[in-house]
């Protein structure tokens, strides 16, 4: 009987895996929209009703699919506040702005025809929000804000700088660039990041004004 039950977890696990790969294909051939589960379930080589078995609906097979790409970059980005106090606020706001642009790399594609329905949107974005694993329901501003009042905590951020509007600018950065790309039909890609990303981080770093922030090689 236990020997039975040892066998069934992985083969359930296993099915879970080849869904949400499967899933991944036809969403980013077909788009949320006109993907149907029975595509899915035929790209994964199994009955319909076996989807059921592992998810709500189609939305929470999209959002497991959206974790599955975007890998071990939403559990680093979950726990961000947590680099506040060490290294320096360059290098960390660098890894932040490494981070957001690894998931757009990643992510883009997938999510391109769910944003383009506004009451899709609206329905997809208010299901992650109550999903997203603990520090990331707020999406990327919230995680670059928590990180950058933990920095004034330590007293390594201006107190006069506000949070919420500083870490909008922040996430602005990787998400603008990544869209200037994607109207000129070039989707981000390996490399694609560092050259603005340099430029963009030396501004966040240093702050507006002259000789504000931290400078390069400054103690």
């Amino acid at each position: 009987m236990s020997a039975g039950g040892a066998e069934k977890t992985p083969r359930r696990a296993d099915t879970r895996r080849v869904l949400i790969d499967a899933a991944a294909r036809v969403f980013l051939e077909r788009g949320f929209a006109r993907a149907t589960t029975k595509e899915i379930a035929q790209a994964a080589g199994v009955a319909e009703g076996t989807i059921y078995r592992h998810f709500d609906d189609k939305y929470a097979l999209f959002h497991e699919v959206f974790l599955a790409v975007a890998g071990d970059t939403a559990q680093e980005l979950a726990h961000f506040h947590e680099r506040a106090g060490r290294g320096t606020v360059r290098e960390n706001l660098e890894r932040l702005l490494q981070l957001l642009s690894g998931m757009i790399e990643h992510t883009t594609s997938l999510t391109a025809s769910i944003w383009a329905d506004p009451e899709m949107a609206r329905r997809f974005e208010a299901y992650i929000r109550e999903r997203m694993p603990m520090g990331l329901q707020g999406g990327p501003v919230a995680v670059a804000a928590a990180y950058l009042r933990a920095e004034q905590e330590c007293g390594r951020v201006r107190d006069d700088v506000d949070a919420l509007e500083a870490a909008a600018v922040v996430v602005s950065v990787p998400f603008a660039s990544g869209m200037q790309r994607a109207l000129h039909q070039h989707l981000p890609g390996p490399g694609d990041f560092p050259a603005p990303g340099a430029a963009a981080l030396e501004i966040l770093a240093r702050g507006l004004e002259p000789g504000g922030g931290e400078r390069p090689g400054g103690d």
